[in-house]
């Protein structure tokens, strides 16, 4: 009787991991453009897909995961505070959910990484949890060096009036990130945009230059808001500046830049009582070839920039290999451009 049981749990396992398969198969396509490592982990915790930056990752080889095993085999997962009940709790979540600053100990050689993780769940057509897919960055080195900087002083890397990064450690992360792209054989995908405020000078001759200081802190405060957790701002000199956006596309790019030229020219900028228009040009590109340089790329977005100040200021201007372009204001949604407004 107990033999029946076993070898029925086994055939009812094996009928939900075909479910889970199936179910992304749809995405499978997906996968071949993958810059992160994924796998997909069944709802007992062991892999059935994945790819060779997860093998990578997890300090394993295929061979070795030719037969589905748990994922705890390879590396053990844990949250900032080190529980690793919280790891489960996101892969087997009902939602699309992400996960950064995670731990992760790789047992082949007791490696420490830092990850983000990101999973989205599969369902069985009675509505049971049959897995997930979950993507795994490896942030360990963007960690070192930002504790490397934490160590030495937080003000070397950040500006005085912003908060923002400094033009140094933009460039420092910039060049690592193509590197990161030399070593992984893969093309980056790396979003620059410069900001401008325009008509700064006549802000500093009518309102002071504590005012024009405001209005510089107060649109950093309004990037960071619109800002996603992953994208770097640093101030890159005066009222210039600039933002880093990781893994993204022409579109996204410019949907982003019109996101945050929208925002700040939407923002009340009160100073002692004293209503004081802002707005922004914005020079928008695309690293995609991992042989460019840092300073090339920015120099593009600056062509970018000029042409948006000739054009008539407060626009986005865009260069993905054809010459700068204006940015639609159709880029964004209707409700997209109603959320810009009320934030």
């Amino acid at each position: 009787m107990g033999g029946d049981n076993v070898t029925a749990q086994f055939n009812d396992q094996m009928q939900l991991d075909k479910q889970l398969r199936e179910s992304f198969e749809v995405y499978k396509e997906f996968t071949k453009i993958f810059l992160d490592a994924f796998a997909l982990i069944s709802a007992d915790g062991r892999i059935l897909k994945f790819n060779q930056m997860f093998c990578a990752i997890a300090g394993c080889r295929a061979m070795d995961l030719k037969s589905p095993k748990p994922l705890e085999k390879f590396i053990i997962l844990s949250d900032e505070s080190g529980n690793q009940g919280a790891i489960r709790l996101l892969l087997e979540s009902r939602l699309p959910l992400r996960q950064d600053g995670v731990h992760a100990l790789r047992k082949s050689d007791s490696a420490s990484k830092q990850l983000m993780i990101s999973s989205f769940p599969f369902f069985g057509n009675s509505g049971e949890y049959l897995g997930a897919c979950v993507l795994f960055r490896d942030v360990t080195a963007e960690s070192n060096l930002q504790g490397k900087y934490t160590e030495k002083s937080l003000e070397s890397v950040t500006d005085a009036l912003t908060g923002l990064y400094t033009r140094r450690y933009f460039t420092e992360f910039l060049s690592m990130e193509i590197e990161k792209a030399k070593r992984s054989r893969s093309s980056p995908a790396l979003g620059v945009l410069l900001f401008d405020l325009d008509k700064f000078k006549n802000v500093n001759d009518t309102y002071g230059h504590l005012a024009g200081d405001f209005v510089i802190r107060e649109t950093a405060l309004v990037l960071r808001k619109v800002a996603r957790h992953t994208d770097v701002l640093s101030r890159y000199g005066g009222e210039e500046l600039l933002a880093l956006l990781l893994q993204n596309t022409q579109e996204g790019v410019c949907v982003a830049a019109e996101k945050f030229r929208l925002a700040i020219e939407c923002h009340k900028f009160v100073f002692e009582g004293v209503h004081i228009p802002v707005t922004t040009s914005v020079g928008v590109t695309l690293i995609s070839d991992m042989y460019e340089m840092p300073d090339a790329a920015i120099k593009r977005a600056d062509e970018c920039l000029y042409k948006a100040k000739r054009g008539g200021r407060n626009a986005c201007f865009a260069d993905f290999g054809a010459g700068a372009q204006r940015v639609p204001l159709e880029v964004l949604s209707d409700e997209e451009r109603l959320a810009c407004i009320a934030s």
